[in-house]
């Protein structure tokens, strides 16, 4: 059964869009591509598509190695059509900026690359491989006194960095660029990052938003994991279940520093926060987009930023940003 695989799941999504979007009256033709080196899985994989494609959509499996395919998955896309390319390598070297490169500017594209971190990292300061890790990020930078967080931080924005120079600007569109933080079931390391990558701000709002309550749910399976573990080692059960021990707010920026960075953006006078300037906050920080609406509310709250166009106070939502968004000023007290 590969009801839970990717695949599935993909086509189960591609057929939900196209039916919504036949209700209003738009009419898509949607084709999905699969790659698939291993003879045995492609044996299932080919199976499965005959049996197991939505009607409507048109699936197509390829075997051989996506890197080495390269050239006939662009012909597949076309040159019009937009398309939404999942990279998700058993390995880390096929998702190098290089080799990306042909698929990254393909106009009218998003993706969604799975970046192994937790075996980057550990090859990272391997001086056999920085020829390689060089390849993988699209330069070569120095991480040999850097640890943690901020090594972390470095591998993984210059990987992002050089993805989105590759990505074709069309007018006002630029490239840009999110993650998701997917962490060790049992330890406190990321195993690997989500890397996101798209043309239009939406996405990138759409995205982190998903992201944030992705993070949720990480949080509460590594908690019962955790505490399965427990049990089993010391053959005892816990008074509380595994949602006692979630910490919702770790891995979010503190209340304070998120409404410092308000207060900062706020200081030159009065901006409009729309699609577009609540998609750049979000990529220029990394942060949840409810990181920045609550440190927003408290801020209201504590009568030091105005929204100029709320009618009434939003407990949840203070800022609503989309079509043209809303006008945001410091109060003259906080000026």
């Amino acid at each position: 059964d590969m009801a839970s695989t990717s695949i599935a799941i993909s086509l189960q999504i591609l057929d939900r869009c196209r039916q919504a979007l036949g209700q209003r009256g738009i009419s898509l033709r949607v084709r999905a591509l699969y790659i698939e080196k291993v003879k045995t899985a492609f044996a299932r994989l080919q199976q499965f598509l005959s049996s197991h494609t939505p009607t409507g959509i048109s699936a197509e499996a390829l075997p051989g190695d996506f890197v080495a395919l390269r050239e006939t998955i662009l012909s597949k896309c076309g040159t019009n059509a937009f398309a939404f390319f999942f990279i998700d390598p058993t390995g880390w070297k096929d998702v190098g900026v290089t080799i990306l490169k042909p698929l990254l500017q393909t106009h009218r594209s998003e993706f969604l690359i799975n970046f192994m971190y937790d075996f980057v990292n550990r090859t990272a300061s391997m001086s056999d491989w920085k020829d390689e890790i060089a390849a993988l990020l699209g330069e070569t930078v120095d991480i040999d006194n850097l640890h943690g967080l901020e090594r972390e931080k470095l591998l993984l924005n210059t990987y992002r960095k050089n993805l989105k120079h590759h990505l074709p600007v069309d007018g006002k569109w630029q490239g840009r660029s999110a993650y998701v933080r997917v962490l060790d079931r049992e330890k406190e390391r990321p195993k690997y990052h989500l890397v996101y990558l798209t043309t239009h701000p939406r996405g990138t709002i759409e995205f982190m938003e998903i992201s944030e309550n992705l993070d949720q749910v990480q949080k509460h399976v590594r908690a019962s994991t955790k505490q399965h573990a427990r049990i089993t080692k010391s053959g005892m059960g816990e008074l509380f279940g595994p949602e006692a021990f979630v910490d919702a707010e770790a891995g979010h920026a503190s209340l304070r520093e998120v409404e410092e960075y308000w207060l900062k953006y706020l200081a030159g006078g009065e901006r409009r926060v729309g699609e577009e300037a609540f998609a750049n906050l979000l990529e220029d920080t990394d942060w949840f987009p409810g990181d920045f609406q609550r440190a927003l509310g408290s801020l209201i709250d504590a009568g030091k930023v105005k929204n100029l166009d709320a009618a009434r106070k939003r407990p949840k939502k203070p800022l609503h940003w989309k079509n043209e968004g809303e006008r945001l000023q410091l109060t003259e007290g906080t000026k």
